[in-house]
C-alpha cells in the first residue's frame, strides 16, 4: 500500500472547504492600480433580416429598424456594425456557431480555440473563475459556442442557481447569511484537521505548510478589508427554484415559459461576478441555434419564425434585443471606479447566421456596447464591405490587453478592425 500523500490531502482539504469560494466575493478590482477590462459575449439564435436589423443613415446620424429598435434608448452606448462576414465554408447554423468565436472555417475538423476560452485562460491566474459560461434555457444540448485549445467543446452552466453557488455561496441563504458566510475564515473552519495534518509531516514539510497557511491568512485579511465593496444583493427576488435536477425530468431551468426570469438571473450573476472581479470573461448564450423555444409574448418558435419572416420574426428578435438593452443599462448603472461597469466592459452581441432564412454568413448581425475606458467610441454605425469578422475578434482581444494581431484562420491580412477607436 502506498503511504498517504499528506500534501495532496491538504490541498484537497482546502479545495473542498472552498477557499476560493469563501474569499472570492472580496476579490476587488480596487486592489489593482486601475479597473480591469472585462468582456461579455452574448449569442442569440437564428440570425435576422438585414432590412429590419442594420442601422440606417450615416455614422453618427442613424435610425434603428424594428428588430434593433429596443436599443434606441442606449444607442449612444453602442456601435452598430454591418458588412462583416464570417469567411469559410460551412454556411449553416452548425458552421456559423463554430465560426462565431473561433474565426475558423466552420467545419468540425478545423475547430480552434474560441476567443472567450482564450481570454479566460489569459486571465486565469488573476481571478477565481476564469470563464463564466452560461446558457439560458437551451432546448437541446448541442451546437456549442465555446471551444478549448484542442477544439473540444466546453459545456456551459444552464442552472442559474448552480452558477450563483459556484461564485457567491448558498443561493438559499438570505442576504445577511451570505454576508456572514463571506466573512468566515476557511482556515479557522478546518483548524483541527490542519493541526492533525501538521503532526504527520516532517519539519521541512511543516515549514512549507506554514508558509502556505500564512499566505492564505494574509489573503483572507486583505480581502476581508474590502468586503463592503462587493456587498450581497437581492438575488432571485422571484424565488425561482430548481427541484428537478435530472435532465430527463425537465429541470425548471429548461422551462422556456420562464425564460425571462431565468435570463434575468443569469444576467444578474454575470454583472455581479464582473463587478467583484471574480471573472473577466462571460459568455451568455441564449437557447440553442435551430431551437424550438417559444419566446415569451410571442406565438412562434425562434427557428420557425426565422424561416417564415414577417412580424413574428421581428417580434422574436426584438425580444432578445430588449434583453440586450437591459444588460447595457444594468452595466451602465453599476458604479466602477470613476465611471461605470459599462465603461470598462466591452459587450459583443452576435448570432450564427446573417439572414435567418438564407443561412448565409455575409453581413452579420454584430453589435458592440461599452468599452469607453479602453478607447472604444460608441454612438456610431460603422459600415464595412465584406471584411472578415476575425478583425473584430482581434479588436476585442486587444481591448482586453492581449496584444494579439490575429485570431482564427480566415483573414488573409490579419489585423484589428479599423474605426473602433476614435
Amino acid at each position: 500500500m502506498r503511504p498517504p500523500n499528506h500534501r495532496r490531502h491538504f490541498l484537497k482539504l482546502i479545495a473542498s472547504a472552498g477557499v476560493s469560494a469563501a474569499v472570492a466575493p472580496f476579490v476587488q478590482p480596487a486592489l489593482a492600480a486601475e479597473k480591469p477590462k472585462r468582456v461579455i459575449f452574448v449569442n442569440i439564435p437564428d440570425g435576422m433580416r438585414p432590412e429590419h436589423w442594420h442601422a440606417q443613415g450615416s455614422e453618427t446620424n442613424f435610425t434603428l429598424p424594428a428588430m434593433t429598435q429596443p436599443l434606441d434608448r442606449v444607442k449612444q452606448d453602442c456601435i452598430f456594425l454591418s458588412g462583416l462576414d464570417m469567411k469559410g465554408s460551412g454556411s449553416t447554423h452548425e458552421g456559423g456557431i463554430i465560426k462565431l468565436l473561433t474565426g475558423t472555417a466552420g467545419t468540425s475538423g478545423q475547430i480552434d480555440v474560441s476567443l472567450d476560452y482564450y481570454l479566460a485562460n489569459y486571465f486565469k491566474s488573476q481571478v477565481v473563475k476564469p470563464h463564466l459560461n452560461l446558457n439560458i434555457v437551451p432546448i437541446y444540448h448541442d451546437k456549442p459556442i465555446t471551444y478549448d485549445f484542442n477544439g473540444t467543446s466546453v459545456g456551459p452552466e444552464k442552472n442559474p442557481l448552480a452558477a450563483f453557488d459556484s461564485l457567491f455561496g448558498n443561493s438559499n441563504s438570505s442576504g445577511a447569511d451570505l454576508a456572514t458566510q463571506r466573512r468566515l475564515s476557511v482556515l479557522d473552519g478546518v483548524k483541527d484537521e490542519v493541526n492533525s495534518l501538521k503532526n504527520k509531516l516532517g519539519n521541512e514539510e511543516q515549514a512549507k505548510l506554514n508558509t502556505h497557511l500564512e499566505s492564505i491568512r494574509e489573503l483572507e485579511q486583505r480581502l476581508n478589508s474590502n468586503v463592503s465593496a462587493c456587498p450581497s444583493w437581492n438575488f432571485n427576488p422571484t424565488g425561482f427554484q430548481v427541484t428537478r435536477t435530472r435532465l430527463w425530468d425537465n429541470p425548471e431551468y429548461l422551462d422556456s415559459s420562464r425564460m425571462d426570469v431565468i435570463g434575468d438571473l443569469h444576467t444578474d450573476i454575470a454583472i455581479h461576478a464582473l463587478a467583484c472581479d471574480l471573472t473577466r470573461v462571460v459568455t451568455l448564450k441564449w437557447n440553442n441555434t435551430v431551437n424550438d423555444t417559444v419566446v415569451p409574448g410571442t406565438s412562434s418558435t425562434c427557428h420557425g419564425a426565422s424561416h417564415a419572416g414577417g412580424q413574428a420574426f421581428i417580434d422574436v428578435k426584438a425580444w432578445y434585443v430588449e434583453r440586450f438593452a437591459r444588460l447595457i443599462e444594468q452595466l451602465k448603472n453599476y458604479p466602477d471606479g470613476n465611471g461605470s461597469l459599462l465603461d470598462n466592459t466591452l459587450v459583443f452581441l452576435g448570432s450564427e447566421l446573417a439572414h435567418g432564412n438564407w443561412h448565409n454568413h455575409e453581413d452579420m448581425p454584430f453589435i458592440l456596447a461599452g468599452g469607453s475606458a479602453g478607447g472604444i467610441v460608441t454612438g456610431r454605425s460603422l459600415k464595412y464591405n465584406a471584411v472578415p469578422h476575425n478583425k473584430l475578434l482581434v479588436s476585442i482581444a486587444q481591448f482586453m490587453g492581449t496584444g494579439l494581431t490575429r485570431f482564427g484562420t480566415q483573414d488573409p491580412s490579419p489585423s484589428a478592425l479599423s474605426g473602433l477607436l476614435g
